[in-house]
């Protein structure tokens, strides 16, 4: 039996390994003065957003913004504490459930290890983008730079 951290009887969501959808929808709706069980397909595509916000590495403020846009109409007014407390929920919410899921995966062994590569950043996006007589003026100023210093 391969070692996990997820356990059927936990008594939470994340230790029972399931998707973090259902307690941001929860949220979403306190904030949004709507039922989940009125809007499920609505809630549910902004839940995945946000899922998807949080694992491109957005932050809570840039949830925050995201909770902004649907406010817009209808929606009773909030004001800004309460919105950035949602925003830091949800945040929190979705990236319990990523690392989880990431936890998961280096337990099985799936993560490969990250091998650093021997190419700086630089001349990484210098060979992909620079015509070669550009990059070989690139590895030339690159070279002497280090020689001076």
């Amino acid at each position: 039996m391969s070692p996990t951290l997820i356990s059927r009887k936990a008594s939470n969501w994340v230790d029972r390994g399931e998707a973090p959808h259902a307690p941001l929808e929860r949220v979403l709706g306190r904030l949004l003065d709507r039922a989940p069980h009125g809007t499920p397909e609505w809630l549910r595509a902004q839940s995945q957003t946000i899922v998807g916000m949080v694992a491109a590495d957005a932050s809570e403020v840039h949830v925050a913004g995201f909770l902004r846009t649907l406010l817009a109409g209808d929606a009773p007014p909030h004001d800004d504490a309460a919105l950035r407390t949602t925003a830091i929920a949800v945040w929190h919410i979705a990236k319990a459930a990523l690392v989880r899921d990431v936890a998961e995966r280096v337990l099985r062994g799936e993560m490969p290890v990250a091998q650093p590569t021997p190419d700086s950043l630089s001349h990484w996006l210098a060979a992909r983008l620079l015509a070669p007589e550009q990059l070989a003026a690139f590895e030339d100023q690159v070279g002497r730079a280090t020689r001076e210093a």
